[in-house]
This record gives C-alpha cells, structure tokens and sequence, in this order.
C-alpha cells in the first residue's frame, strides 16, 4: 500500500495508479500556463496531480482530466473528490482518441509516458503510464486541435522525445513560446525540457533549473521558488 502524498491543498492517494507522484508532474503542474484559462484538459492524469494542481493555482478554472487506466482513475476519482477544487474538476475515463468533446480548451497540459526502447515490464498499467506506443509525440500534437486561438498545450520530455514533439507541433504551426530545461544535480546533464507551445510566434522565454544543487534532498532556490505553494515544510519531495 503506497503512502499517501500530502500537499498544502490537497492530498494524493496512489495506492492503485501504476505511476505514483514524480518530479516531472510536480514540475509540470506548478510551471505550466500563464494569465487565466478557463478551460484546462489534463491528457493521462494518473493520479490528478497536476489537474490539482493547475485547479489551485488558476482559482477560476474548469478542469477536465482523461485517463484511460482503470486502476489510476480509481484513485484520482478519490482525489478529486477530496480536495477543496472537487466542483471545478472532471473526470473522464477514455484514451485522447476516444475524446470526444465540442469545446476548445485555453490550456492543454499532458505529462505523457516517453519510454520507447526500455524492458517492457509485466504490469500492463505501468507499460501504458510508461511506454511511446500507449501515446506517441506525434499522437499527443494532435491535441492542438482543441485548442482555442490563444490556447497553448504544454508538455515534459526528455530532451530526444522532445525534439520530436517540438517538430511536429511546427508542422501544426504551433511555435515554442516558454521551455524550461532541467537537470537533477549541477554536475548532470539536462534529462528533461518544459515546453509550451502557441499559435504565436513571438520572443521564446527560455529558463533553466537544477533540481538538487546542495546534495541530497538539498534543494535549489529555483527549484523551492517554482513549487513553495504546494509542498509542505519538511515533506519529502517527489523524485
């Protein structure tokens, strides 16, 4: 049985979604968007964290969060349910090819699965939350559809996956207007960009972050700044 995950708002119950809270949600939830969407979707929420998330930092939003994993819609129901955000958020089960809906969304946001030459392991769930072939770069582009005129749709990736998200949202004549590249210690490489892309062809803000920079569990200024509203003092971080 995993240990829940409190945040300063809400609390994460991850006892039956394959994939438990991460650095990369947290990061994602906490970065992505700007002004006030209105309309939010979050593509393969898992647990809800980042719909959660996003319904706390933009208090006047309506969320909507597709899963198509049984196990990880049960505890994100339970999430949803519990927090203080419960009538701005929806839960749907489905895939992003079985989303059917007429609205345009100002803000997409996915945390999609990357893995595309790894071990496929035995737990069918965690290949889907996992691997490429559940929802590809080029599958999770198609998305910009939904969007309204000044809508943007913001991703994490690997630097490789990335690369080809960005292409394909080009052909799409969607542009990279923010991206924020990351790395778990000074002396790592990056291993994963933030990207969020519009119609706009504008000036790039581009930022950079190093998670870890004192040692371990020893936080960076930047890394504390960007998620100080959600965690609590002395809870362990998510990796």
């Amino acid at each position: 049985m995993s240990r829940p995950f409190r945040f300063k708002q809400f609390l994460i119950q991850q006892d039956n979604a394959p994939m438990k809270v991460g650095t990369d949600g947290a990061l994602l939830g906490a970065w992505a968007g700007k002004g006030s969407p209105k309309k939010i979707l979050d593509i393969g929420t898992g647990t809800g964290l980042i719909a959660l998330m996003l319904a706390q930092r933009f208090t006047e939003s309506k969320i909507i969060a597709i899963e198509p994993n049984e196990h990880a819609i049960k505890d994100a129901s339970v999430n949803f349910e519990r927090s203080p955000f419960a009538g701005r958020l929806e839960l749907q089960q489905t895939s992003l090819d079985n989303f059917l809906v007429e609205e345009k969304f100002d803000l997409i946001v996915s945390n999609p699965p990357f893995f595309s030459k790894s071990l496929v392991s035995q737990d069918e769930g965690r290949n889907q939350a996992r691997h490429t072939f559940s929802l590809s770069p080029v599958e999770l582009s198609k998305s910009s559809r939904m969007l309204t005129k000044e809508g943007r749709l913001a991703v994490i990736y690997p630097l490789d996956s990335y690369a080809v998200f960005k292409e394909k949202m080009y052909t799409l004549d969607f542009f990279e207007e923010r991206r924020l590249s990351v790395k778990p210690t000074p002396d790592k490489p990056f291993h994963r960009i933030l990207g969020e892309f519009s119609r706009e062809s504008i000036q790039q803000d581009t930022f950079e972050l190093t998670i870890e920079k004192y040692g371990r569990h020893k936080y960076s200024e930047e890394y504390i700044e960007l998620t100080k509203d959600f965690y609590l003092l002395n809870e362990e971080k998510p990796r």
